[in-house]
């Protein structure tokens, strides 16, 4: 039997299977697969008649397998039936309670996702998990029918946490959580996001916990070191955009003391989610060391293949500095985009200190004096305030046709699924970034619609580009206009 798999689910494969001890030489069990990334062929041999019949430990072990790959093993008459993944409701029956089930399907969500399918056997298996898919693959819906299938509706605390590195995600999240709650169960989902009324959710957490908090880690971690709440009846965590949090100088060390001092491993289910975890063999290595979760925590890792969604069409244009703006003034009256999101990157402290006013400013004020089109032109950075973030994020979503100019704040997480058009008036430092910023854009996980990531550079800028190209695995095509 061969099969193709990728390298670090090889690795997981290996560290899981290694739990079980040979035994009498009756039944064995040979896994052999082409790792086509370290051209190696490996081939794991098991004298154990147990293995044979742990048909149920090793179900969720398809989310880190290739779809063609398959376990020696005597499958029952109805296992056919118990396997179906061909709708939601049919992958969550028997976890998530009927009332979420028809809220679901009332709401619209009844075909899974790839990650969807791969990854709710595993969470609802109680494994620990990495959750590692594309921008819009659906990971925010996985990991909350997981916390739907384990909160008690009866007990009055806080059963659930999801930690998010922005205000705007979290706003997000929140709303789908709430609209996933079933009206006859007694569910409530506090968002406790910088910015927030804090000393009204200091009220509300002493007098009756919600179920499920969505937070931001300055915010919960002010409530934990105050004793305002435990998380002793805590059962899912989950930590949403993790590679982003953990790279935060202003957010690791309030996480870690999250994931190790007010709460443990060994009492929760913990979930990370990120469409970027890089060098995810270490990252890995360092959950199990570091306690963060479990010894046999799943890396769920789907469609390593292709980084960002292949509908997705990359081009660039090439101008000097000072023919930025006409560049993309240019381009804007050449797409003529219903939707679409104008990256500009951060003000450096050298231009603040001289006084001189931010770039998204200045970008901003040309276009509401040259660009004629339909479009509304608005703002989304971080040093607006809260309430005028929201009210852009808002004015977007109700507009239905927009052009919003940001800084990388929007490029993780934030949902607008109408937009098309993705412009990098600014280069991303990172290909992380690069990829961060793209998955803005073809977010309709059914839609076959074309939608485009294009780029704004100068000649010396080339070589970055095509070094994103290569990391990850993407053409970009050049425009004359």
């Amino acid at each position: 039997m061969a099969s193709s798999i990728a390298a670090p689910q090889l690795l997981l494969l290996s560290h899981t299977l290694s739990f079980f001890k040979p035994n009498q030489n009756r039944h064995r069990l040979i896994l052999q697969s082409e790792c086509t990334h370290l051209n190696l062929r490996c081939s794991f041999h098991f004298k154990n008649t147990a293995l044979l019949s742990a048909s149920k430990f090793f179900r969720p072990l398809h989310a880190v397998l290739n779809s063609s790959t398959s376990l020696i093993s005597k499958e029952e008459p109805n296992a056919k039936q118990k396997n179906d993944t061909s709708t939601l409701r049919a992958i969550c029956q028997g976890h998530v309670p009927e009332h979420a089930l028809s809220r679901l399907e009332e709401i619209g969500f009844v075909v899974p996702t790839d990650v969807q399918r791969q990854a709710l056997p595993v969470l609802f298996s109680g494994r620990d998990c990495i959750l590692h898919a594309q921008t819009g693959s659906g990971k925010t819906l996985a990991y909350l029918l997981l916390i739907y299938s384990v909160i008690n509706p009866q007990r009055s605390a806080v059963q659930a946490l999801i930690v998010v590195p922005t205000r705007e995600l979290g706003m997000q999240v929140t709303k789908v959580a709430r609209m996933l709650a079933p009206k006859p169960m007694d569910i409530t989902v506090m968002a406790l996001l910088d910015g927030g009324m804090l000393r009204r959710h200091k009220s509300w957490l002493k007098a009756e916990p919600p179920t499920i908090i969505v937070a931001t880690i300055a915010s919960l971690c002010q409530m934990l070191e105050k004793h305002i709440f435990k998380l002793e009846a805590m059962q899912v965590l989950v930590i949403d955009e993790v590679d982003f949090m953990f790279n935060s100088s202003k957010q690791v060390s309030s996480l870690r003391k999250l994931l190790t001092i007010y709460s443990s491993c060994n009492n929760r289910q913990t979930v990370f989610a990120s469409a970027s975890i890089p060098q995810h063999r270490r990252f890995l290595h360092d959950c199990i060391q570091q306690k963060w979760t479990k010894n046999d925590v799943i890396h769920v890792h789907v469609n390593p293949i292709e980084p960002m969604p292949s509908r997705l069409q990359h081009r660039f244009l090439t101008c000097s500095k000072k023919q930025r703006h006409q560049t993309l003034l240019s381009l804007l009256q050449t797409d003529a985009p219903k939707s679409g999101i104008i990256f500009v990157g951060e003000q450096s402290e050298k231009s603040k200190k001289a006084g001189n006013a931010p770039p998204t400013t200045l970008l901003i004020d040309f276009l509401k004096t040259s660009y004629g089109g339909c479009s509304d032109i608005l703002l989304l950075e971080e040093g607006m305030n809260f309430n005028l973030r929201a009210a852009s994020l808002t004015e977007v979503k109700q507009g239905g046709s927009y052009i919003l100019v940001a800084t990388d704040i929007a490029a993780r997480g934030v949902d607008l699924p109408e937009t098309t058009h993705i412009y990098n008036f600014d280069l991303p430092r990172t290909a992380i970034d690069y990829l961060h910023r793209a998955g803005r854009t073809g977010r309709k996980p059914f839609s076959d619609e074309e939608c485009y990531v294009t780029n704004i550079i100068m000649p010396e800028e080339h070589f970055v580009l095509q070094r994103y190209e290569n990391e990850l695995m993407f053409k970009c095509e050049e425009l004359i206009l």
